[in-house]
């Protein structure tokens, strides 16, 4: 999940959820609510087919908690899982790993990372950069 910036996330002590979604519209989107030196943490909304690449995170650790519709994940090499609301996954510092939205419906996931840090050798970066064509 790309960084976050201190000071561009709602940073606030309550947010509405729903609202939120129902505001930013129809997916793909992310929505920014925690954005600190220490976490960052993102609402995400995908629609069907929609996938990540695989990727680490070397200094830190990311976590997910699947809130609406169904994704599948592939983390530390094992057997891709698909998981509903209500299941929460860790992606370990340095575990590779990867997301997809299967056909059907939208997922919207809450996703963190602690701590929040731009680092240059997280892999997700340079596979999203390549698969633009940025880069190699």
């Amino acid at each position: 999940m790309p960084f976050v910036p201190p000071g561009k996330g709602l940073d606030l002590p309550f947010v509405d959820l729903d609202e939120l979604a129902a505001r930013m519209g129809e997916p793909p989107w992310r929505a920014m609510l925690v954005g600190t030196g220490g976490l960052r943490v993102v609402l995400l909304r995908w629609p069907p087919g929609y996938a990540t690449v695989p990727h680490v995170h070397p200094g830190a650790e990311e976590t997910f908690l699947v809130l609406d519709g169904r994704a599948a994940f592939a983390i530390d090499g094992q057997p891709e899982r698909e998981v509903g609301p209500g299941i929460f996954m860790l992606a370990s510092r340095g575990v590779r790993h990867a997301i997809r939205v299967p056909e059907g419906a939208a997922v919207t996931l809450l996703a963190s990372v602690a701590p929040n840090e731009d680092r240059p050798d997280e892999t997700i970066e340079l596979a999203e950069a390549t698969s633009r064509g940025e880069g190699a």
